[in-house]
């Protein structure tokens, strides 16, 4: 395997493991807030995105390159309502995105197929996410700050 590409390899489960913190921190935020559904919806990211960083490190194990174990960074955001917190999930999503699309194309250049046919599923479900993501906020912002709109959303993630 290309250096840089392990490199970014190793550089991925850092963003991915932080990203999950975050997803991590924000499950509990939002359960602290009373929305229970989105607490428990956010929780399921961070286990989806652990899941999917362990497939990183399995696969640098799997290839015999050296995993670099990142340092967990303390995760600091402020926040006024429910959807200021899924814009900060939407743009960690799309941060772990963009580093998967450049890790690809990197594949591609170095004619590592191996590694690009590796990450196709990753970026499948980072589609997904985004996605998922987008919808809950603009349902969210569709809520406002009505009690009844909210509780009922928050209802509808569990």
């Amino acid at each position: 395997m290309n250096p840089e590409i392990a490199e970014r390899l190793n550089n991925q489960i850092s963003l991915e493991f932080n990203t999950a913190f975050l997803f991590l921190s924000l499950s509990v935020q939002l359960k602290d807030y009373g929305m229970r559904g989105a607490g428990g919806w956010m929780r399921s990211r961070y286990h989806d995105t652990c899941e999917h960083t362990l497939h990183i490190l399995d696969y640098l194990e799997l290839c015999r390159i050296p995993v670099a174990m990142p340092t967990i960074s303390p995760v600091e955001y402020s926040w006024d309502s429910p959807p200021d917190l899924f814009r900060l999930a939407r743009e960690h999503a799309s941060l772990i995105s963009d580093a998967i699309h450049h890790l690809i194309s990197l594949c591609r250049r170095e004619a590592d197929h191996a590694t690009e046919q590796f990450l196709m599923p990753r970026i499948r479900s980072q589609v997904l996410l985004e996605s998922r993501l987008s919808d809950i906020l603009r349902d969210l912002l569709r809520c406002g700050r009505d009690a009844s709109a909210l509780l009922y959303f928050d209802h509808t993630l569990r």
